[in-house]
Order: C-alpha cells, then sequence, then structure tokens
C-alpha cells in the first residue's frame, strides 16, 4: 500500500476482477478444449476435476452470485462476489485458507515453544503412488513422523517424552510439477509429564549432518520395507477413475509435455547460462539418499511468533503465484522458477493444454486431509488441553450466570477467522468500508439468482468483462543458447 494512507484508506474495498488475469483467461480459454483431446482418446476425467474447475470459473465473478452492499451515509451500493473456496489452484481461496490456518495453529494448536520445519522429500515413483491413494500417504507420514519422534525421545532419554507436529502435504514443485512431500513442523524438543500432571518443554540441540543421515537412511529402509510389503486392497482405492488422471500425473512428475509438438518431451527452460555437474549438498542440515531428501535447516525461538506464522502460511500456501505468470508472443505460459535451477533456468514454458494438465495433477482428490496433527497435538491426544494455548474466555467475573456461559463455550468450537475479518488478512481489504466516504457498508442482500444478478450489475455497469487467449497451436521460436532440455530430477526437491 502506498505511504501515507490511513488504515482506512489501506482497506477499502474494491472488487476483485480475476477474469482479467492471465490464470482465469488461460483456463476459461484451454479447459473446454482440454476436455475434448481427453474425450478423443476415450479418458474421461473424475467428478471433482470438473468441479474444482468449474467452480473456479465462477470465483470472483459476480454473475454467479454475490453479497450486496450499501452505504446509508453516501448512498453507495457495491457487490462483493462469492468465491469457489476450492483447495486445487484457486489463488484467492488459497490465499485466504492458508491465512485462516496460519491464523487457527497460532492461536489455538502451538504453545510458545521453540519448532523446526522438517522437509521430507521422495523419488519420482513414490511420488507418482502418493498422488492419489490417502491411506499409502497416512502410512509413509506416520513412519516419517515417529522416526523423528523416536529420534527427539532417545536424545531426552526420557520414555515417556512426547513431542507434537502439524504437517501440510504440498503436492507441488516450483515449475507446478507434482511432488507430493511433507512439510512439518515439529516442536524443537520434547514434553515432559510432571508430578503435578501439567507437562515440562525440554529443548533439544539441533541434529547433526550424521543424525540427519542416520535419519533419512532409517526413513528410506521403513518405507521401502513398508511399500514391499503392503498390497493395497480394494478399500485403498479412490471412488473415481484413477487411470484417467494417471498418465497427466506421470507426465507433471517428470516434467514432460503432452500436447503438441513437444509431446513426451521434457518441458522448455529458459534462462540457461551453463550446466553444472550435480554434486552432493553442503548443507550441513539437509541428507540425501537415493532420492529421498530430509532437510532441518529452518527452526523458529518460542517468542518469535509472528516469523512462525508466515512459516506457517508458507507451508500452507497454494501451488500458484499469478505474479511469476506470463506468455509470449505465440500464447505460450511462461513461470519464472522460485530460485534458478542448479543449471541456470529461470522459467519453464508450457502450452495451454500442457498448463493444464499440469493443473489437473496437482488437484488433491477428495477426502484426503492436507494437513495432519500427531503427538501433543493430535485431537485425540488425552492431556491435549494442558499444552495447546488456552482459548480466551468470554465470561466476566461479575457475570451473574457464570455456570451457564461455561455451559454454552463448552459446546462451541474454536471459531475460525470470519469471512470479512479473512479479506482484511489476506488481502488488504475491508468489505465494511465505503470506498468513497470511508462510511460503514451494510450487508442489504445476498443474490444467487443468475438472472437478477445480471440485471443489478448492469444497472450498476459492473457486468465482467473477458478477454479469451488467441488458441494458437505452434510452439515459442527457437533460442540458441537460451534454452535446453535438461532433466533436473533433483532440483526441485
Amino acid at each position: 500500500m502506498a505511504a501515507g494512507l490511513t488504515t482506512k484508506e489501506a482497506y477499502r474495498y474494491q472488487r476483485h476482477q480475476p477474469a482479467k488475469t492471465l490464470l482465469y483467461r488461460t483456463i476459461e480459454t484451454y479447459w473446454p478444449r482440454f476436455i475434448v483431446e481427453q474425450a478423443k482418446v476415450g479418458i474421461k476425467l473424475p467428478l471433482f476435476i470438473h468441479q474444482e474447475f468449474d467452480d473456479y470459473l465462477k470465483c470472483g465473478i459476480p454473475e454467479f452470485g454475490f453479497v450486496r452492499t450499501y452505504c446509508y451515509q453516501c448512498q453507495h451500493s457495491g457487490i462483493v462476489a462469492f468465491s469457489c473456496k476450492r483447495r486445487g489452484f484457486c489463488p484467492s481461496c488459497s490465499g485466504k485458507r492458508m491465512n485462516g490456518e496460519a491464523h487457527h495453529i497460532i492461536n489455538n494448536v502451538l504453545p510458545e515453544v521453540t519448532t523446526r520445519q522438517w522437509v521430507l522429500s521422495f523419488p519420482f515413483k513414490i511420488r507418482f503412488l502418493l498422488a492419489y491413494n490417502p491411506k499409502l500417504t497416512n502410512k509413509l507420514l506416520n513412519i516419517f513422523i515417529k522416526a523423528i519422534e523416536s529420534f527427539q525421545i532417545k536424545r531426552s532419554k526420557i520414555k515417556t517424552a512426547k513431542i507434537g507436529a502439524v504437517t501440510f502435504i504440498q503436492r507441488f514443485g516450483s515449475a507446478l510439477n507434482l511432488n507430493v512431500h511433507f512439510h512439518t513442523l515439529i516442536t524443537d524438543g520434547v514434553f515432559i509429564l510432571q508430578n503435578d500432571q501439567t507437562y515440562l518443554f525440554q529443548r533439544l540441540p539441533p541434529p547433526t549432518q550424521k543424525e540427519l543421515q542416520q535419519l533419512v537412511n532409517n526413513i528410506k529402509f521403513k518405507i521401502e520395507r513398508k511399500l514391499k510389503k503392503t498390497e493395497e486392497s480394494q478399500s485403498d482405492q479412490l471412488p473415481f477413475d484413477e487411470e484417467a488422471t494417471s498418465d497427466l500425473a506421470k507426465l507433471s512428475i517428470e516434467q514432460k509435455a503432452g500436447f503438441g509438438d513437444r509431446k513426451g518431451h521434457l518441458i522448455k527452460q529458459y534462462g540457461i547460462t551453463n550446466l553444472i555437474p550435480e554434486n552432493k549438498s553442503d548443507d550441513p542440515m539437509t541428507a540425501n539418499n537415493s532420492g529421498f531428501s530430509l532437510n532441518a535447516r529452518v527452526w523458529i525461538a518460542a517468542k518469535k511468533r509472528k516469523k512462525l506464522e508466515h512459516l506457517i502460511r508458507y507451508m500452507a500456501r497454494g501451488p500458484i503465484a499469478q505474479e511469476r505468470m506470463s506468455e509470449n508472443q505465440t500464447n505460450q505460459i511462461l513461470y519464472k522458477l522460485k530460485t534458478p535451477w542448479r543449471n541456470g533456468a529461470t522459467h519453464v514454458s508450457f502450452s495451454g493444454l500442457d498448463f493444464i494438465a499440469r493443473l489437473v495433477a496437482l488437484i488433491p482428490p477428495p477426502r484426503m486431509n492436507m494437513i495432519r496433527y500427531h503427538g501433543v497435538f493430535a485431537p485425540n491426544f488425552k492431556n491435549r488441553n494442558k499444552i495447546v494455548p488456552k482459548k480466551e474466555s468470554s465470561t466476566h467475573k461479575n457475570n451473574k450466570e457464570p455456570q451457564a456461559e461455561n455451559v454454552i463455550n463448552k459446546k462451541i468450537k474454536v471459531e475460525r477467522l470470519r469471512w470479512a475479518e479473512m479479506l482484511k488478512k489476506t488481502f488488504e481489504i475491508d468489505v465494511s468500508i465505503c470506498p468513497k466516504c470511508n462510511g460503514r457498508l451494510e450487508q442489504i442482500a445476498v443474490i444467487k439468482n443468475i438472472k437478477v444478478a445480471a440485471t443489478i450489475l448492469k444497472s450498476l455497469n459492473q457486468s465482467t468483462q473477458f478477454k479469451p487467449k488467441n488458441p494458437l497451436t505452434t510452439g515459442p521460436p527457437q533460442q540458441p543458447g537460451n534454452d535446453y532440455d535438461f532433466n533436473q530430477r533433483n532440483e526441485d526437491w
């Protein structure tokens, strides 16, 4: 926000117009064509994939419904469009969910103790197995958590010690590739039960390079043993045709194109200056073994709550950063990498259909929880209320009926961020402030009927203007010395 603006001016609401973004234009243009191309080869995509794309195309578009607002002070009339609330790739809903989860975990889960982020990445084959198998994901995550827990308890020399963990299962890499891996926030120490039935936190020293290497070796051995012993039963299968998404998942994991002239070849990369031979990482907080990678570099001190919230937002973020998207002269989608790869690549490019294929692979299947709680943070841990932050009670000392108030409070679940507060925290906007006079906007109606919505928008001159992309089929021009087919199998772990 510009310097010098008042708080109200900085938070004044202006309607988001997703139809003008490159992401929306690309999906609106190529998603119908993608369905047709899949039908030509006899592939019918699962219903949840269709719902994800169809709902995204309605997200923030007032023609599909909105909340009507009105300022009684200056007679200003406004609208706030509905959101899709999907968890696949929608940047707006991912941003709101990211901030909501961070707010909840900071205020209702994590006590003021030192924490460390542990990141576990897998070889290509295991990423493919985890992509659409929640039960196998649970099994491998439990192996990972138990390995860290045993490691911490052994170092504390107290067998009854406990740890707490919050895991975010991420499905994406920086090039929008399917890369299922675990981001786990674990207490950098153990909780020890005292004689008075309270818990004392004992911090432990950071792991050494040797300990990390032993850990990743142990995790690799146990996971491979589990994969050999486990034969997935019919109950492990999802209620949709997994074959319809498996080919797209494989292409995404292997960083290959599935359409056009480059079908079956590696995606194009730009900005390459030279090829650097692969060598072992010299990071003392990272250990690798045959595609398994374990990192424990990032830790947050107990009192650094703002820094911890920032880390949780990073762990809970969505797959797409729209500011990193651009297009070249032939309508190819260029996506800027978060950090350059070891070969110097700074961008990757996709055709419109390949970009849609990437998004399809990133959508998690239904009923697959992407956030998990373990140890003392697990909901079924019997002494959880002695460790997690206490919810502030609204009961006042002078309340004449404290017992009735307490009964009500027990029935009320922990409240998440409200809708208006979520918008303010995510986008620094306040839908309750009038953009003209800084007065208060009141919600006067909820419009769901499409015909009524179109009539109101026309009267307010706020109809959506959509500019489709020109669906060219030719690839980007060749730039000798500036792009190169390079298999970065271990680049983005």
